[in-house]
């Protein structure tokens, strides 16, 4: 059946787009057999992304705080009376999103995979593989909001991230004693080129290492950190893995394509998340596809509109996210130990307290102007941070 929108990717992006797109003929095509399914996801996020796909059920937990290890073994520790982050039940809040979908009117397609497509006047064909079954459909725009290896992407030359983060985590059967309390440890020796973290989730614990490419396998450093933790003898409910595209490509739309979510690393290159980035990103793109259906124009000329939406709501803060990033990652353990200890001040605590998870660059201005002697760590790339360039 042929269709004005196809969506390759039923996680919570294709569904928020598929749900801000009512009026058209959408179709979804999820690869996997299940929605929500696998998790690969830490699940912390800002409230405002449970405001935005009104998903308040999937809320596990809230977050008002955090405590940061350096490699030396000094504590950073900020609270604040705030809930700076919420822990959401990630296969419950991809769900919510598919019935914003249905709710539309897209119809959803499991055990569906993209094989490929071609032009054919305004038009593309698209050959898929559905319940083991091949078949061809046409459609007008197809969107790959199919995560970071994208198929659509890289059918259509769009290039891929600049950069993979892998991760893994794992659930333990503990409660801990601090539930609004996020430990995040930093050093090459737990987490080198990223962060590890313990998460609070009520009535289970949430422990997790990212590692970028080249260090070895992600699992080393969370048996590690669990047993460093005290956690050795814990069960584990579940294990996760999963990878994260970081810096996005060259361009993320062609003639009848766009492509959205980790499918455009449109991911924060600090802490990995793409909940809140993706969502606003889809928001854009159903916004450009309402439009292109308006105008029966899809060509990339009249899709680049998505791509300037986008950036110019969140792309300075990728950016800048991205000079942060390679500030971190330039760091030896001696030099992260200097950073530690410079922000166990008062005055720069009371900076971090200010914090968004959604917009971490935005510290860089007030901490550097209370804690000046910051610069010294990179002098170079915190001026160009500082300028905004």
């Amino acid at each position: 059946m042929d269709s004005q929108i196809i969506i390759s990717g039923g996680g919570p992006i294709g569904n928020y787009l598929a749900s801000n797109l009512t009026g058209c003929s959408v179709q979804i095509m999820e690869e996997h057999s299940e929605i929500g399914k696998p998790v690969q996801c830490t699940g912390l996020v800002h409230p405002r992304v449970i405001e935005l796909a009104n998903a308040e059920e999937s809320v596990l937990n809230a977050i008002k705080g955090f405590r940061l290890f350096f490699p030396d073994g000094r504590m950073v520790e900020v609270k604040t009376d705030e809930t700076k982050a919420v822990v959401i039940d990630r296969c419950r809040f991809d769900n919510i999103c598919c019935g914003g979908a249905k709710k539309a009117g897209a119809t959803i397609n499991t055990d569906s995979k993209i094989l490929n497509f071609k032009r054919e006047n305004n038009e593309l064909i698209v050959n898929h593989l559905t319940n083991g079954k091949k078949s061809e459909i046409k459609t007008n725009l197809l969107i790959g909001a199919d995560g970071y290896k994208s198929h659509v992407g890289n059918c259509a030359g769009l290039g891929c991230a600049k950069e993979i983060v892998r991760g893994i985590q794992a659930d333990l059967e503990i409660t801990m004693p601090d539930q609004n309390i996020v430990e995040v440890y930093v050093g090459k020796e737990v987490a080198p080129g990223f962060f590890a973290w313990i998460l609070p989730c009520g009535e289970f614990t949430r422990v997790g290492v990212g590692i970028s490419k080249g260090n070895g396998i992600p699992s080393k450093y969370l048996d590690r950190l669990i047993e460093k933790r005290g956690f050795g003898e814990i069960n584990r409910s579940q294990i996760y893995s999963g990878v994260i595209p970081i810096g996005y490509p060259k361009s993320t739309y062609a003639d009848n394509i766009m492509i959205v979510g980790d499918a455009a690393a449109q991911t924060k290159p600090l802490s990995g998340g793409g909940l809140y980035t993706g969502l606003q990103c889809a928001k854009y793109a159903a916004e450009t596809a309402l439009d292109a259906i308006d105008s029966n124009n899809y060509s990339a000329a009249f899709l680049s509109a998505y791509e300037d939406k986008w950036r110019s709501e969140i792309g300075k803060e990728l950016d800048r996210g991205m000079i942060v990033r390679k500030i971190f990652t330039g760091m030896s353990d001696k030099k992260l130990d200097e950073a530690g200890k410079l922000l166990d001040k008062p005055e720069a605590k009371e900076i971090l307290a200010t914090g968004d998870i959604d917009y971490p660059s935005r510290l860089a201005r007030p901490m550097l102007k209370a804690v000046p002697s910051l610069m010294k760590l990179a002098p170079g790339a915190l001026k160009t941070l500082l300028l905004g360039r």
